[in-house]
């Protein structure tokens, strides 16, 4: 019996832990209408179904240089979002790509 419970208490720390680092999607989809959409990527129109999850991929890993190719004029710098809101930004359009069971546009 103290086997098991030790062993739900140890199992619930690490869900509880592993949840506190997750991103915050919630997060990320309000970061990303207020400083990518509304600012820039409404004229455009690219919102999160715009590009499957592979590709959102793309623009966040090596220290997002592809990310910055793109925002040529220093907009990453500008809109002054810190790792962790570029995370939660991240986490937001791969969970509504186009290859996503929910791809979501910007006008709910």
């Amino acid at each position: 019996m103290k086997k098991l419970v030790y062993f739900v208490s140890i199992l619930m720390l690490v869900v509880f832990v592993t949840s506190l680092f997750a991103a915050n999607t919630r997060d990320g989809r309000r970061k990303f209408r207020k400083n990518c959409y509304q600012m820039c990527h409404k004229k455009d129109g690219i919102i999160p179904s715009s590009y499957t999850s592979a590709k959102w991929d793309s623009y966040f890993t090596n220290n997002m240089e592809k990310l910055k190719k793109v925002h040529k004029n220093n907009e990453l710098e500008k809109s002054k979002l810190s790792v962790e809101e570029l995370n939660n930004i991240h986490q937001y359009l791969l969970e509504h790509s186009l290859d996503s069971r929910a791809p979501e546009t910007c006008e709910g």
